[in-house]
C-alpha cells in the first residue's frame, strides 16, 4: 500500500508539473512574435504628471481629477514607467481627462534578456491579477470623485480591459493590440469596445477580428474595428522615433483612442 500511495504521489506531482509547463508553453505561443520587441527604458520621472498612490497601488497620473472624467490606461509588460506610455497618458490629460496610468506590476516589470523567461514571469504576473488590481483603482476612482471612466490596454493590458468590458464599471473600452483575448472574451462584453490591430500581429489576424466584429454587433455592442497596414504588434507604445511611418501610425491610433473613449465619457 505504501509503494502504491509514494507511486500515486509521484504520478501527481507529474502531473501537476506537465500542466504548469503545458499553461506557460501555451502563453508563450500565444504571445505576438513582436510582443518584446524594442523594449522602453524605464523612467521614474518622465512625463508632465506625477506620481500617487491609488487604491494601494502606485499610478502616474496626469491631468487633474477636477475633470470627473478619468481613463484608466494598461501597460504592456514593461510596466508604467515607460516614456512612450506616459506619453500618451500626457496626451489624454492634455484633451481634459484624467489619465491614471497604475503599477500592475509592483516595481516588477518584465525585463528583456533577464534571468525569468516571459512565461515565469506571466506566472507571476497574471492579468487575472490585474483585472481584480484594476477593479480597485477604479473603486478608489470614484472615492475621490470621478464620475465616468474610460479604460485602454496594451498588449498584457489588453486582455485585462477586455475582462473590465464584461462588467459595468467604465463606460467604454479600447484594445490596442491585445494578448490572449478570445472569441468567448468578445462575446462577453458589455459596453462600447473599440480594437485597434497591427496588420503584422499573429495574436489578431484578420479572421479573428472579423469574428469578433460579428460577435459585437450580434450582442449590439457598439464597437470599432481598425487594422493599421504595415505595423506591427506593439507599435502604438514601443514604436522607433525614426520610423516615421510608424511613429504616424502610432499617433493616429492615439487619437483615435481618445475619440471613442471621448464619446462616451463626454456623455457624463
Amino acid at each position: 500500500m505504501a509503494k502504491i500511495a509514494q507511486v500515486s504521489v509521484l504520478k501527481l506531482a507529474f502531473l501537476v508539473t506537465l500542466s504548469s509547463f503545458v499553461s506557460l508553453s501555451l502563453a508563450q505561443e500565444t504571445l505576438s512574435r513582436h510582443c518584446l520587441e524594442n523594449p522602453p527604458t524605464p523612467n521614474s520621472t518622465y512625463g508632465a504628471g506625477l506620481v500617487k498612490d491609488i487604491g494601494g497601488l502606485k499610478a502616474y497620473v496626469s491631468g487633474h481629477s477636477r475633470s470627473r472624467l478619468a481613463i484608466l490606461l494598461v501597460s504592456d509588460v514593461y510596466g508604467y514607467e515607460a516614456p512612450h506610455l506616459r506619453n500618451i497618458a500626457d496626451k489624454v490629460a492634455r484633451a481634459g481627462f484624467y489619465a491614471v496610468v497604475p503599477d500592475f506590476f509592483f516595481g516588477d516589470p518584465y525585463v528583456v534578456n533577464s534571468s525569468r523567461t516571459i512565461p515565469e514571469w506571466l506566472k507571476i504576473h497574471g492579468t487575472d491579477k490585474g483585472f481584480e488590481d484594476a477593479k480597485t483603482v477604479i473603486a478608489a476612482l470614484r472615492k475621490e470623485g470621478i464620475h465616468a471612466v474610460g479604460a485602454a490596454g496594451f498588449c498584457w493590458g489588453g486582455k485585462v480591459i477586455v475582462q473590465i468590458a464584461k462588467t459595468d464599471f467604465t463606460k467604454a473600452t479600447v484594445l490596442l493590440h491585445p494578448s490572449w483575448v478570445t472569441l468567448d472574451d468578445i462575446k462577453a462584453v458589455k459596453v462600447p469596445i473599440s480594437i485597434l490591430a497591427a496588420e503584422l500581429d499573429n495574436g489578431t489576424p484578420p479572421e479573428l477580428l472579423k469574428q469578433f466584429e460579428e460577435a459585437l454587433t450580434a450582442n449590439k455592442v457598439n464597437n470599432f474595428i481598425k487594422i493599421f497596414p504595415k505595423v506591427k504588434h506593439g507599435w502604438t507604445i514601443r514604436y522607433n522615433e525614426t520610423d516615421i511611418p510608424t511613429v504616424k501610425a502610432a499617433n493616429e491610433s492615439h487619437k483615435d483612442l481618445l475619440d471613442w473613449l471621448s464619446k462616451y465619457l463626454r456623455k457624463h
